[in-house]
Protein backbone atom coordinates (compact mmCIF):
# COMPACT_ATOMS: atom_id res chain seq x y z
CA UNK A 1 0.00 0.00 0.00
CA UNK A 2 2.87 2.31 0.72
CA UNK A 3 4.32 1.32 -1.87
CA UNK A 4 1.41 1.92 -4.44
CA UNK A 5 0.79 5.31 -2.63
CA UNK A 6 4.41 6.58 -2.96
CA UNK A 7 5.11 5.46 -6.54
CA UNK A 8 1.76 7.08 -7.83
CA UNK A 9 1.58 10.54 -5.78
CA UNK A 10 5.20 11.50 -5.02
CA UNK A 11 8.07 12.55 -7.50
CA UNK A 12 10.98 10.69 -7.38
CA UNK A 13 13.74 12.16 -5.96
CA UNK A 14 15.96 13.15 -8.58
CA UNK A 15 14.44 11.23 -10.96
CA UNK A 16 15.89 7.79 -9.88
CA UNK A 17 13.35 5.80 -7.48
CA UNK A 18 15.91 2.95 -7.21
CA UNK A 19 19.46 2.55 -6.31
CA UNK A 20 21.74 3.21 -8.74
CA UNK A 21 24.70 1.58 -6.80
CA UNK A 22 23.77 -2.26 -7.34
CA UNK A 23 21.60 -3.40 -10.16
CA UNK A 24 19.44 -5.74 -7.95
CA UNK A 25 17.42 -8.48 -9.22
CA UNK A 26 14.27 -7.34 -10.30
CA UNK A 27 11.68 -7.39 -7.25
CA UNK A 28 9.07 -5.42 -5.87
CA UNK A 29 11.43 -5.53 -2.64
CA UNK A 30 13.49 -2.84 -4.72
CA UNK A 31 12.00 -0.48 -3.29
CA UNK A 32 13.20 -0.72 0.24
CA UNK A 33 16.69 -0.60 -0.87
CA UNK A 34 17.59 2.83 -0.53
CA UNK A 35 20.17 4.82 0.70
CA UNK A 36 22.51 3.45 3.56
CA UNK A 37 20.99 -0.36 2.35
CA UNK A 38 22.90 0.39 -0.90
CA UNK A 39 25.96 1.08 1.25
CA UNK A 40 25.44 -2.33 3.53
CA UNK A 41 25.65 -4.16 0.12
CA UNK A 42 28.19 -1.97 -1.28
CA UNK A 43 29.94 -3.37 2.07
CA UNK A 44 28.83 -6.80 1.57
CA UNK A 45 29.79 -6.99 -2.01
CA UNK A 46 33.32 -5.36 -2.08
CA UNK A 47 34.06 -4.92 1.87
CA UNK A 48 35.27 -1.87 3.45
CA UNK A 49 37.16 1.46 2.10
CA UNK A 50 38.40 4.65 3.11
CA UNK A 51 38.05 6.46 1.23
CA UNK A 52 38.59 10.76 1.38
CA UNK A 53 36.71 11.55 -2.38
CA UNK A 54 33.96 8.47 -2.34
CA UNK A 55 31.73 8.12 1.04
CA UNK A 56 34.22 6.07 2.89
CA UNK A 57 32.24 3.01 4.09
CA UNK A 58 34.06 2.14 6.84
CA UNK A 59 31.79 4.54 8.61
CA UNK A 60 29.21 1.91 8.73
CA UNK A 61 29.14 -0.39 11.26
CA UNK A 62 29.81 -4.31 9.84
CA UNK A 63 27.08 -6.36 11.53
CA UNK A 64 24.20 -6.38 8.97
CA UNK A 65 26.71 -6.45 6.02
CA UNK A 66 27.99 -9.76 7.36
CA UNK A 67 24.92 -11.42 7.43
CA UNK A 68 24.26 -9.96 3.90
CA UNK A 69 27.67 -11.29 2.95
CA UNK A 70 27.07 -14.93 3.67
CA UNK A 71 23.79 -14.14 1.68
CA UNK A 72 25.44 -13.43 -1.45
CA UNK A 73 28.13 -15.91 -1.11
CA UNK A 74 25.39 -18.66 -1.12
CA UNK A 75 23.06 -17.07 -3.94
CA UNK A 76 26.18 -15.23 -5.62
CA UNK A 77 23.24 -12.60 -6.62
CA UNK A 78 21.83 -9.06 -5.05
CA UNK A 79 18.59 -9.99 -4.24
CA UNK A 80 16.42 -7.50 -2.22
CA UNK A 81 14.05 -9.92 -0.85
CA UNK A 82 16.52 -11.89 0.70
CA UNK A 83 19.19 -9.37 1.67
CA UNK A 84 15.57 -7.74 3.78
CA UNK A 85 14.44 -11.06 4.61
CA UNK A 86 16.74 -10.96 8.42
CA UNK A 87 15.47 -7.23 9.21
CA UNK A 88 11.72 -8.94 9.22
CA UNK A 89 13.31 -11.48 10.90
CA UNK A 90 14.74 -9.43 13.74
CA UNK A 91 11.83 -7.03 14.20
CA UNK A 92 9.69 -9.86 14.89
CA UNK A 93 12.33 -10.99 17.51
CA UNK A 94 11.76 -7.72 19.07
CA UNK A 95 8.25 -7.60 19.01
CA UNK A 96 8.51 -10.85 20.76
CA UNK A 97 11.09 -9.93 23.32
CA UNK A 98 9.31 -6.49 24.14
CA UNK A 99 6.65 -8.58 25.39
CA UNK A 100 8.79 -10.89 27.38
CA UNK A 101 10.72 -7.64 29.34
CA UNK A 102 6.74 -6.11 29.77
CA UNK A 103 6.09 -9.25 31.37
CA UNK A 104 8.79 -9.56 33.75
CA UNK A 105 8.09 -5.46 35.17
CA UNK A 106 4.68 -6.77 35.56
CA UNK A 107 2.46 -4.71 33.29
CA UNK A 108 -1.02 -6.19 32.09
CA UNK A 109 -1.71 -7.71 28.88
CA UNK A 110 -3.85 -5.41 27.85
CA UNK A 111 -1.24 -2.52 27.87
CA UNK A 112 1.13 -4.48 26.98
CA UNK A 113 -0.59 -5.40 23.54
CA UNK A 114 -1.25 -1.62 23.17
CA UNK A 115 2.61 -0.58 24.04
CA UNK A 116 3.57 -3.66 21.05
CA UNK A 117 1.24 -1.97 18.81
CA UNK A 118 2.94 1.25 19.13
CA UNK A 119 6.42 -0.27 18.83
CA UNK A 120 5.06 -1.92 15.52
CA UNK A 121 3.67 1.64 14.41
CA UNK A 122 6.69 3.76 15.38
CA UNK A 123 7.75 6.47 12.89
CA UNK A 124 10.81 4.47 11.54
CA UNK A 125 9.34 0.84 12.34
CA UNK A 126 9.37 0.30 8.25
CA UNK A 127 13.10 -0.08 9.02
CA UNK A 128 11.83 -3.61 9.88
CA UNK A 129 11.60 -4.37 6.17
CA UNK A 130 14.74 -2.75 4.78
CA UNK A 131 18.23 -3.34 4.60
CA UNK A 132 19.04 -1.51 8.06
CA UNK A 133 20.43 -3.10 10.98
CA UNK A 134 17.73 -1.08 12.97
CA UNK A 135 15.59 -4.06 13.63
CA UNK A 136 18.85 -5.78 14.77
CA UNK A 137 19.75 -3.07 17.29
CA UNK A 138 16.46 -3.22 18.49
CA UNK A 139 16.29 -6.68 18.93
CA UNK A 140 20.23 -6.88 21.14
CA UNK A 141 18.95 -4.08 22.81
CA UNK A 142 15.57 -5.21 24.37
CA UNK A 143 17.34 -8.83 24.69
CA UNK A 144 20.12 -6.91 26.91
CA UNK A 145 17.20 -5.57 29.37
CA UNK A 146 14.98 -8.13 29.43
CA UNK A 147 18.33 -10.28 30.87
CA UNK A 148 19.33 -7.58 32.66
CA UNK A 149 16.05 -7.23 34.50
CA UNK A 150 16.61 -11.18 35.10
CA UNK A 151 20.20 -10.49 36.74
CA UNK A 152 21.56 -12.62 34.33
CA UNK A 153 24.88 -10.47 33.12
CA UNK A 154 26.59 -12.88 31.10
CA UNK A 155 24.19 -13.42 28.71
CA UNK A 156 22.62 -9.64 28.43
CA UNK A 157 26.86 -8.64 28.07
CA UNK A 158 27.19 -11.27 24.94
CA UNK A 159 24.22 -9.95 23.57
CA UNK A 160 24.57 -6.13 24.06
CA UNK A 161 28.59 -7.04 22.53
CA UNK A 162 26.83 -8.51 19.28
CA UNK A 163 24.42 -5.84 19.03
CA UNK A 164 27.51 -3.01 19.07
CA UNK A 165 28.47 -5.06 15.72
CA UNK A 166 25.53 -3.42 14.30
CA UNK A 167 25.70 -0.25 15.53
CA UNK A 168 27.32 2.52 17.84
CA UNK A 169 24.35 3.41 19.75
CA UNK A 170 24.23 0.01 21.40
CA UNK A 171 27.69 0.85 22.87
CA UNK A 172 25.39 2.79 25.78
CA UNK A 173 24.27 -0.30 26.50
CA UNK A 174 27.42 -1.40 29.00
CA UNK A 175 26.34 1.59 31.01
CA UNK A 176 23.15 0.15 31.53
CA UNK A 177 24.92 -2.87 32.64
CA UNK A 178 27.71 -1.37 35.08
CA UNK A 179 24.94 0.68 36.69
CA UNK A 180 22.45 -1.92 37.38
CA UNK A 181 25.36 -4.58 38.93
CA UNK A 182 26.53 -1.13 40.71
CA UNK A 183 23.33 -0.49 42.06
CA UNK A 184 22.43 -4.11 42.47
CA UNK A 185 24.49 -5.55 45.15
CA UNK A 186 24.41 -4.31 49.17
CA UNK A 187 28.61 -4.07 48.87
CA UNK A 188 29.22 -2.53 45.49
CA UNK A 189 31.24 -5.20 43.15
CA UNK A 190 33.10 -2.65 41.00
CA UNK A 191 34.93 -5.43 39.59
CA UNK A 192 32.19 -7.65 38.18
CA UNK A 193 30.58 -4.24 36.71
CA UNK A 194 33.52 -3.04 34.61
CA UNK A 195 33.92 -6.61 33.42
CA UNK A 196 30.33 -7.14 31.92
CA UNK A 197 30.66 -3.60 31.18
CA UNK A 198 33.80 -3.78 29.07
CA UNK A 199 32.36 -7.49 27.64
CA UNK A 200 29.14 -5.78 26.35
CA UNK A 201 30.91 -4.00 24.17
CA UNK A 202 33.35 -6.83 22.53
CA UNK A 203 31.64 -6.14 19.11
CA UNK A 204 32.83 -2.62 19.56
CA UNK A 205 36.58 -3.63 20.17
CA UNK A 206 36.39 -5.90 17.42
CA UNK A 207 35.57 -3.50 14.83
CA UNK A 208 38.23 -1.52 16.02
CA UNK A 209 40.70 -3.91 16.03
CA UNK A 210 39.81 -4.75 12.59
CA UNK A 211 40.11 -0.94 11.52
CA UNK A 212 43.53 -0.15 12.75
CA UNK A 213 44.67 -3.93 11.01
CA UNK A 214 42.63 -2.75 7.84
CA UNK A 215 43.21 1.00 7.74
CA UNK A 216 45.99 1.80 10.71
CA UNK A 217 43.49 3.98 12.16
CA UNK A 218 41.98 2.10 15.40
CA UNK A 219 39.05 4.86 15.07
CA UNK A 220 38.60 5.17 11.31
CA UNK A 221 34.45 5.06 11.79
CA UNK A 222 34.60 8.22 13.76
CA UNK A 223 37.56 10.26 11.02
CA UNK A 224 35.52 8.86 8.25
CA UNK A 225 32.16 11.08 9.24
CA UNK A 226 34.63 13.74 8.71
CA UNK A 227 33.00 12.83 5.08
CA UNK A 228 29.67 15.00 6.06
CA UNK A 229 31.63 17.67 7.64
CA UNK A 230 34.06 18.86 10.46
CA UNK A 231 32.66 21.98 12.08
CA UNK A 232 33.91 23.18 15.42
CA UNK A 233 32.28 23.13 18.77
CA UNK A 234 30.71 26.29 18.49
CA UNK A 235 29.88 25.65 15.23
CA UNK A 236 27.98 22.67 16.25
CA UNK A 237 26.45 24.02 18.98
CA UNK A 238 25.03 26.86 16.50
CA UNK A 239 23.99 23.64 13.91
CA UNK A 240 22.15 22.77 16.91
CA UNK A 241 20.20 25.75 18.22
CA UNK A 242 19.29 25.92 14.45
CA UNK A 243 17.64 22.86 13.96
CA UNK A 244 13.90 24.19 15.07
CA UNK A 245 13.76 27.14 12.44
CA UNK A 246 15.54 24.61 9.78
CA UNK A 247 12.90 22.56 10.54
CA UNK A 248 9.43 24.40 9.88
CA UNK A 249 8.31 24.08 6.48
CA UNK A 250 8.30 26.75 4.66
CA UNK A 251 7.47 25.81 1.11
CA UNK A 252 4.49 23.65 -0.46
CA UNK A 253 4.10 19.92 0.11
CA UNK A 254 3.72 19.83 -3.66
CA UNK A 255 7.32 20.46 -4.28
CA UNK A 256 10.76 18.63 -3.79
CA UNK A 257 11.73 20.84 -0.74
CA UNK A 258 8.44 20.89 0.85
CA UNK A 259 8.35 17.25 1.34
CA UNK A 260 11.70 17.34 2.61
CA UNK A 261 10.69 19.95 5.33
CA UNK A 262 7.82 18.06 6.25
CA UNK A 263 10.01 14.79 6.45
CA UNK A 264 12.30 16.74 9.01
CA UNK A 265 8.98 18.45 10.77
CA UNK A 266 7.62 15.17 11.34
CA UNK A 267 11.25 13.77 12.63
CA UNK A 268 11.16 17.28 14.64
CA UNK A 269 7.66 16.29 16.56
CA UNK A 270 9.39 12.76 17.44
CA UNK A 271 11.92 14.28 19.17
CA UNK A 272 10.10 16.81 21.05
CA UNK A 273 7.29 13.78 22.21
CA UNK A 274 10.49 11.54 22.82
CA UNK A 275 11.62 14.52 25.85
CA UNK A 276 8.23 14.59 26.69
CA UNK A 277 7.85 11.04 27.84
CA UNK A 278 11.61 10.94 29.45
CA UNK A 279 10.53 14.11 31.49
CA UNK A 280 6.86 12.15 32.55
CA UNK A 281 8.39 9.35 33.08
CA UNK A 282 11.46 10.35 35.11
CA UNK A 283 10.05 9.13 38.61
CA UNK A 284 9.21 5.86 37.16
CA UNK A 285 12.14 4.81 35.37
CA UNK A 286 15.44 3.45 37.03
CA UNK A 287 17.86 6.22 36.82
CA UNK A 288 20.20 3.93 34.63
CA UNK A 289 17.75 3.27 31.97
CA UNK A 290 16.53 7.42 31.96
CA UNK A 291 20.74 7.98 31.49
CA UNK A 292 20.67 5.20 28.34
CA UNK A 293 17.46 7.28 26.57
CA UNK A 294 19.54 10.63 27.28
CA UNK A 295 22.47 9.32 26.19
CA UNK A 296 20.81 8.41 22.71
CA UNK A 297 19.10 11.90 22.48
CA UNK A 298 22.77 13.66 23.41
CA UNK A 299 24.64 11.20 20.95
CA UNK A 300 21.95 12.17 17.95
CA UNK A 301 22.22 15.84 18.56
CA UNK A 302 26.36 15.95 18.40
CA UNK A 303 26.46 13.65 15.53
CA UNK A 304 23.69 15.88 13.61
CA UNK A 305 25.38 19.26 14.69
CA UNK A 306 28.13 17.79 13.07
CA UNK A 307 26.88 17.36 9.48
CA UNK A 308 23.50 20.34 9.88
CA UNK A 309 21.53 18.18 7.21
CA UNK A 310 17.98 17.48 9.26
CA UNK A 311 16.23 15.90 11.94
CA UNK A 312 15.18 13.39 9.57
CA UNK A 313 16.92 10.52 11.08
CA UNK A 314 15.83 11.28 14.54
CA UNK A 315 12.51 8.62 14.24
CA UNK A 316 15.11 5.48 13.31
CA UNK A 317 17.92 6.26 15.86
CA UNK A 318 15.70 6.92 18.93
CA UNK A 319 13.69 3.39 17.99
CA UNK A 320 16.60 1.60 19.89
CA UNK A 321 15.79 3.52 23.04
CA UNK A 322 13.87 0.38 25.14
CA UNK A 323 13.40 2.59 28.34
CA UNK A 324 11.02 4.88 26.18
CA UNK A 325 8.52 1.97 25.27
CA UNK A 326 9.13 1.28 29.09
CA UNK A 327 7.64 4.40 30.10
CA UNK A 328 5.06 4.47 27.29
CA UNK A 329 3.95 1.61 29.03
CA UNK A 330 3.67 2.79 32.35
CA UNK A 331 1.69 5.90 30.48
CA UNK A 332 -0.70 3.80 29.28
CA UNK A 333 -1.24 2.00 32.31
CA UNK A 334 -1.97 5.09 34.18
CA UNK A 335 -4.06 6.97 30.79
CA UNK A 336 -5.07 4.20 28.69
CA UNK A 337 -7.30 6.37 26.33
CA UNK A 338 -3.90 7.91 24.88
CA UNK A 339 -3.72 4.94 23.00
CA UNK A 340 -6.41 6.59 20.99
CA UNK A 341 -3.74 9.83 20.19
CA UNK A 342 -0.65 7.91 20.11
CA UNK A 343 -1.96 4.99 17.41
CA UNK A 344 -2.82 7.14 14.85
CA UNK A 345 -0.10 9.40 15.34
CA UNK A 346 2.80 6.83 15.23
CA UNK A 347 0.76 5.09 12.16
CA UNK A 348 0.71 8.26 10.28
CA UNK A 349 4.49 9.45 10.83
CA UNK A 350 5.64 5.41 9.76
CA UNK A 351 3.18 5.69 6.77
CA UNK A 352 4.38 9.49 5.62
CA UNK A 353 8.56 8.64 6.44
CA UNK A 354 8.01 5.40 4.41
CA UNK A 355 6.24 6.59 1.91
CA UNK A 356 9.29 9.26 1.17
CA UNK A 357 11.99 6.08 1.67
CA UNK A 358 10.52 3.86 -1.05
CA UNK A 359 10.83 6.86 -3.53
CA UNK A 360 14.27 7.43 -2.67
CA UNK A 361 13.93 10.89 -0.20
CA UNK A 362 16.37 11.31 2.00
CA UNK A 363 14.03 10.27 5.00
CA UNK A 364 16.39 7.63 7.25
Amino acid sequence: MVAWFSTNLLKPHYGRPYPVHFKYEPSFFNHFMHWDAVWYTHIAVYGYRNSTVHIPTIAFFPGYSIIMKFIHIFVDKDISFLYILPAVIFQGASIYMLYLLLKALNINDKTIYMTLLLFSFYPSSFFGMSAYPVSAMNFFAISAFYFILKREYLIASILAGLGTLFGPLTVFLSVVIFFDIVKSKKTTDYPKAILYGVLSVWGFIGFVLYSFYKFKDPIAFIHAQDWWGKPTLLKRISNILMLIPHDIPSHPISTPLGVYEFDHFINLLIMIAYILIIVFAIDRLPLHYTLFATLILLEYLWALGGIFINTSAFARLSYISVPIFIAISYLLEDEPWLIGVLAPLFFFGNFVLEALFVKNYWSI
